[in-house]
């Protein structure tokens, strides 16, 4: 009898502690929206301005760990830039097309913090319209910010420096967004 009462206990224990271990490692998938200012850098900054930058982003997030990845899709800006009275060799606007998967790993200290700083990287596609790194290319980012749990989303800042490796050289982009990320 004794022994039906311990079965008995194990398969109620299994049964109840199976959906909980399950939860525990359920993925979570996200989706958010940022933007800010593109601050063009090295030869770039020396004939663009700095524009803007709108993004959509898709996180995914295992529940047991600190790590994520995120795709972002982005439509970024720089303008001309006029020297000295004569105008820069790359005429008007360029209009970058961006598509990026990264890796990101938050700091999350405390279950319950309000602030939360990450580092992120990763590789991606760049398409520019016009002059240095026309065309599509292939680039790198890293960078870093911290992201605000609020009621329902959470708002992020973060700067992250992109080297697109263009013909014999690089572009190099800053881009500096603010963001909204929804959970679910």
């Amino acid at each position: 009898m004794q022994r039906i009462f311990i079965g008995t206990g194990l398969f109620a224990a299994m049964v109840f502690a199976a959906p909980t271990a399950q939860a525990q490692q359920r993925s979570t998938l996200t989706f958010g929206v940022s933007g800010g200012l593109t601050v063009p850098n090295g030869d770039l900054g020396d004939f663009q301005t700095s524009g803007l930058n709108l993004n959509g982003h898709i996180i995914l997030k295992p529940s047991a760990t600190p790590f994520s990845l995120r795709g972002d899709l982005g439509y970024w800006t720089t303008g001309s830039k006029t020297i000295l009275g004569q105008t820069s060799p790359i005429q008007g606007n360029t209009n970058w097309l961006t598509l990026t998967g990264n890796a990101v790993y938050a700091f999350e200290g405390a279950k319950d913090a309000v602030l939360v700083p990450y580092v992120i990287g990763g590789l991606g596609l760049y398409n520019a319209s016009r002059g240095i790194g026309n065309g599509t290319n292939v680039g790198i980012n890293g960078g870093g910010g911290v992201t605000f749990k609020l009621s329902g989303f959470d708002a992020f800042a973060e700067g992250r420096l992109h080297n697109v490796f263009a013909g014999d050289g690089s572009v190099r982009l800053i881009p500096v967004s603010f963001g909204i990320i929804f959970r679910p």
